[in-house]
């Protein structure tokens, strides 16, 4: 499976650019992202009718504050309703009614002159008339004299023009007809003409006060546009419909408004969301290509930020709302995977990428993108600490506390006050923490095997004496074990003081000899109470065999999966050097050898990890053969070997520096003298009790 994934990356990497080839991993990376959180930005296919019930249970995608139209313009219209209509006074109407008056009477005297008496006329006086009349005012009409009928005119007049002199409103007809009749009957006249002159002066009676429609209009225009817009909050996953509800306008704006209905595609929303997940992973490239550049540079690191990112808001999106909460994001998870898979600094800054990317999957609000941040930060923090798969409980509960604070915190903020809200949005939060560290030690393998990389946990697993090398090593080659267990303790302390990886440079130093274990016997540090095979061989073939266990180890890191950066201090801890005794002794012998036969076929150390460990390695086995480990004679020692692999060019391809040099030199002669200081030299117990026995027997003979 590995050399199957080896050659694909190859055939993918082959004849395009770094910056080409990390083009397309941001172009599907975009497009991923585009798709998960984009959904929200796509018609749901939902048919629906004002006035008909609900098909199914619809809620809100996202989070959205608008304006409740309904609700405003209900408002408005009961604001305009409450403004009294403007009236204005019409003096034109004192006018008509007047002139409705004469004509009443004109037409009472046109109807004398047509009709003779009796019956027709009062008839012709009826029809004639405008104001209804009444029987008495009928039989006055119809009898009475000119003299009397113009009195009755008078005082009809007279009556309208006192009541109607004040004004008379809309709603005050009827009183004001009760005042034109009480006006008349005060003028003294017959009662058949008071009841003439009353019928007809209180049927002209019309108002003086009409409506200012304009002015009306305005001052309810007005009032209308003093009522504040309603403003509504919707929450996602929020219900809007339940199935059978009947839908009304109300129902309708909420579904426009978050995007439901009418069913399209929400262009500038998908738009802006392509913009915005496009600066961000620009922002990224531009982070990894200024400050991490040994990511960048690598294919498969820069794919494995990409599945994560992708992976983490995949997961923010099934588990966010409406299915479970906003709060359960498992943001941390991401972040820890990077921290512990790629680099620290980098995880930090993806965390920023992360919680704004979640923020967008949970409907654009502020809490989820507080809680994901903090979260994600405490998750990075908490991977310093993890020495053991089990430390990530520990791991996820911290970053489920960060959540928990950052939830109320948010929740305080908004005036979220209801503490059974509070409450169900922190234990959401705190199984994200939960949820987080489950994820990571679920996933870590799996990505460590399929990317081939070597995590802390991973060395630490390798680091273990249980291991099948390491427990075949104790029991096969025990010097050569503990010969590894000593030059382990050198390394680290030198990587330690250049700033290199120490727990590397331990477990691959562990396993650089992993290759004596095919023929331990010829090796020094094996051969106790044993003869020494060599001495009976040709320089040559002793050299042939001794190199040989660099191919020996390397099949064996294949045989046993070890990974790549541990397998690589196999054949670079020796390098291409000399195997000097067995040269010399091939030289003494009188036969000009060839050099090359006596030399490692390498590579030389290619990091500074395998240098320190071939430095170590030369250091250990010189400086324990010395009589009397002075500590001056331990730096002479360790400086001359240094100084020797340096002009034999075995660290020109490493990235050590002489100032380094210096460093690993005082820590090496720092280790060894607190490891090899002399002894004090107790006396002879046993001899000196023996030799006081003695003594009495002795005087006594």
């Amino acid at each position: 499976m590995r050399s199957r994934r080896a050659r694909w990356l190859a055939g993918w990497t082959v004849g395009r650019p770094v910056w080409a080839r990390r083009l397309l991993v941001g172009v599907v990376t975009l497009a991923a992202l585009v798709a998960i959180i984009g959904a929200d930005y796509l018609p749901p296919g939902l048919t629906i009718q004002a006035g008909q019930p609900s098909p199914r249970d619809i809620e809100s995608p996202r989070t959205v504050e608008f304006v409740d139209l309904v609700r405003t313009e209900a408002l408005r219209q009961d604001a305009m309703r409450a403004v009294a209509p403007v009236v204005r006074h019409a003096p034109g109407q004192v006018e008509v009614a007047r002139a409705a008056v004469e004509a009443a009477f004109d037409a009472i005297e046109a109807a004398r002159a047509s009709a003779a008496s009796g019956p027709e006329r009062r008839r012709a006086i009826r029809d004639g008339v405008g104001p209804p009349l009444s029987d008495a005012a009928l039989s006055a009409a119809a009898s009475a004299s000119p003299q009397a009928l113009a009195a009755a005119r008078r005082a009809a007049l007279e009556a309208l023009a006192q009541t109607m002199a004040d004004g008379v409103a809309q709603d005050g007809v009827a009183l004001a007809r009760d005042r034109a009749r009480a006006a008349v009957r005060a003028a003294g006249l017959a009662p058949g003409l008071t009841a003439l002159a009353a019928d007809v002066a209180a049927g002209s009676v019309r108002p003086t006060m009409e409506v200012d429609a304009a002015r009306t209009a305005e001052l309810r225009a007005a009032a209308a546009n003093m009522v504040m817009p309603v403003r509504t909050r919707i929450q996602r996953g929020e219900s809007i419909l339940r199935k059978g509800d009947v839908v009304s306008p109300a129902h309708l704006q909420i579904l426009a408004v978050v995007g439901i209905y009418p069913p399209r595609v929400a262009w500038v929303g998908l738009g802006g969301l392509v913009l915005l997940v496009g600066l961000l992973l620009a922002l990224t490239g531009a982070y990894l290509w200024q400050f991490q550049r040994e990511i960048w540079a690598h294919d498969r690191q820069v794919l494995l930020w990409s599945l994560i990112v992708v992976g983490t808001v995949g997961l923010a999106q099934v588990l966010g709302a409406p299915r479970f909460s906003n709060f359960l994001a498992p943001t941390a998870a991401g972040s820890m995977l990077l921290a512990i898979l790629l680099r620290p600094r980098l995880a930090l800054f993806s965390t920023a990428v992360l919680a704004v990317l979640v923020g967008l999957t949970a409907g654009r609000e502020l809490a989820p993108v507080l809680v994901a941040f903090a979260g994600g930060l405490v998750g990075v923090f908490a991977t310093r600490q993890i020495q053991r798969r089990a430390d990530f409980g520990a791991a996820g509960f911290r970053v489920g506390a960060a959540n928990v604070l950052a939830v109320v915190g948010a929740g305080m903020v908004d005036g979220v006050t209801e503490v059974r809200e509070l409450a169900t949005h922190a234990a959401y939060a705190l199984g994200n923490g939960v949820l987080s560290a489950v994820i990571t030690i679920g996933v870590l393998p799996f990505l460590e095997t399929l990317f081939g990389l070597l995590t802390p946990i991973k060395l630490l697993e390798l680091a273990n004496p249980a291991h099948p090398l390491l427990r075949r090593l104790q029991l096969e080659a025990p010097g050569t074990y503990h010969h590894s267990i000593m030059v382990g303790n050198l390394a680290e302390a030198a990587a330690e003081a250049v700033g290199a990886d120490a727990l590397l440079v331990r477990v691959g130093t562990y396993y650089h000899d992993i290759g004596k274990l095919r023929r331990p016997a010829f090796f020094v540090e094996n051969q106790m109470g044993m003869e020494n095979p060599h001495e009976r061989m040709a320089p040559s073939l002793s050299a042939l065999t001794v190199s040989a266990h660099v191919r020996d180890g390397l099949e064996l890191a294949r045989e046993y999966g070890l990974p790549r950066a541990v397998a690589d201090f196999i054949p670079q801890h020796h390098g291409t050097s000399m195997l000097s005794y067995f040269y010399h002794q091939a030289l003494e012998q009188g036969d000009p050898p060839d050099e090359a036969a006596f030399r490692y076929d390498g590579p030389r150390p290619q990091t500074p990890e395998t240098a320190i460990v071939m430095l170590a390695d030369a250091v250990e086995a010189a400086v324990r053969s010395l009589t009397r480990p002075t500590p001056d004679r331990i730096d002479e020692v360790v400086r001359r070997l240094i100084r020797e692999r340096l002009e034999d060019g075995q660290l020109d391809e490493c990235a050590l520096t002489f100032r380094d040099l210096d460093r690993i030199a005082q820590a090496f002669v720092r280790i060894l003298a607190g490891m090899l200081h002399p002894r004090l030299e107790y006396p002879d117990l046993e001899g000196e009790l023996s030799r006081r026995r003695r003594e009495p027997a002795t005087r006594a003979r």
